[in-house]
């Protein structure tokens, strides 16, 4: 009978010690395989959060430039009439003939007065003085203002003087001090 009893306790440990083992094996692969997988997921997955938000923040910039892009097409024909608007620093005669033609249309005298430039310049342009004296009749020193008007620069007056010319009937001085802006 102890012999019996003998082989009880040794089929009793020998599940025993199977299940432990098993448990450790299982344990083991948990330790060493799953939780070390689990982790990696969680790397890659903030990974591809983080991408996820860097891709919505290049499609929104995308959009943007999208967007930027077409503002620019539509306001690209008035960008050529800003470049008409400034006095092109390298075709200062070609300004003072316009004022000289429009003098001629208009049939008044004139003389021209450029000052150096101003010290309240931008980063792009420069504002220069310019003061017109012109002797005409009231009608042609109009028209003279008028073609003045029409030019394809912008020519900001600030003061405008007319007084009756010395000595000629129906014949004015004009003063004109203005600022003209050079790029």
């Amino acid at each position: 009978m102890n012999g019996n009893k003998h082989l009880k306790f040794d089929l009793k440990n020998k599940i025993t010690l199977s299940l432990l083992g098993f448990l450790i094996i299982i344990l083991s692969l948990i330790y060493f395989i799953v939780l070390p997988t689990v982790k990696d997921i969680k790397i890659m997955g903030n990974a591809i959060e983080a991408q996820r938000e860097d891709l919505e923040k290049k499609y929104v910039k995308g959009q943007s430039l999208k967007k930027l892009t077409e503002n620019l097409n539509k306001i690209e024909p008035r960008l050529k009439l800003l470049n008409q608007i400034f006095i092109n620093k390298n075709r200062e005669l070609e300004f003072i003939t316009s004022l000289e033609n429009e003098a001629n249309k208009s049939q008044v005298s004139q003389k021209i007065n450029l000052s150096a430039p101003s010290k309240e310049t931008g980063p792009n342009f420069k504002k220069i003085g310019l003061q017109l004296f012109t002797k005409g009749d009231f009608e042609k020193q109009l028209s003279y203002l008028l073609g003045l008007e029409h030019l394809s620069y912008y020519i900001n007056i600030k003061l405008l003087e007319l007084s009756p010319a010395g000595g000629e009937t129906n014949s004015l001085n004009m003063y004109l001090d203005a600022d003209t802006y050079w790029n």
